[in-house]
């Protein structure tokens, strides 16, 4: 366990629907159960909840969407959930990977897995990132994304 998190830490995930956080909830849970570390995730989580939380986890928008419908709708959620937490200046990091590997993210994110330091801001702005490789992977997610779901814009 890492001082940034102390037993009875309380962890948010959040996401847009179809986006895995269920799932990544689910796994978080059991995997931190035993260091105290509780995980909520809320269908539809106010920002009241994250508040409270040593960290808010975003889920990132590179799942698999079946029509471009859908994948709409999870980009208008995505950017009204990043707006509403960089207006409440809660500290989050967004999650990205498939299984086992979206896992992992998360716990690097919280800083309990890998070799990698976490990365949080008190107000995370992507817009504001001058992380070049985490630029080009959502870019290329969002072009993948959007030939997958039959749509180009």
């Amino acid at each position: 366990m890492t001082p940034d998190l102390p037993a009875g830490s309380t962890i948010a995930v959040i996401g847009a629907e179809g986006t895995g956080k269920t799932a990544l909830a689910s796994a978080l849970a059991q995997r931190l159960r035993q260091q105290g570390i509780a995980v909520v995730d809320s269908p539809s989580m106010p920002m009241a909840l994250p508040r409270g939380c040593a960290l808010t986890l975003l889920m990132g928008l590179d799942l698999p969407v079946a029509e471009a419908e859908a994948l709409q709708r999870q980009e208008q959620a995505d950017a009204l959930l990043r707006a509403a937490l960089a207006a409440a200046r809660l500290p989050f990091a967004v999650v990205h990977g498939r299984g086992p590997e979206r896992l992992a993210s998360a716990l690097r994110a919280l800083g309990l897995g890998g070799a990698e330091p976490p990365r949080r801001a008190a107000a995370w702005s992507c817009d504001k990132c001058s992380d070049p490789a985490c630029e080009h992977r959502l870019f290329t997610d969002l072009l993948r994304r959007r030939a997958e779901a039959g749509t180009d814009s």
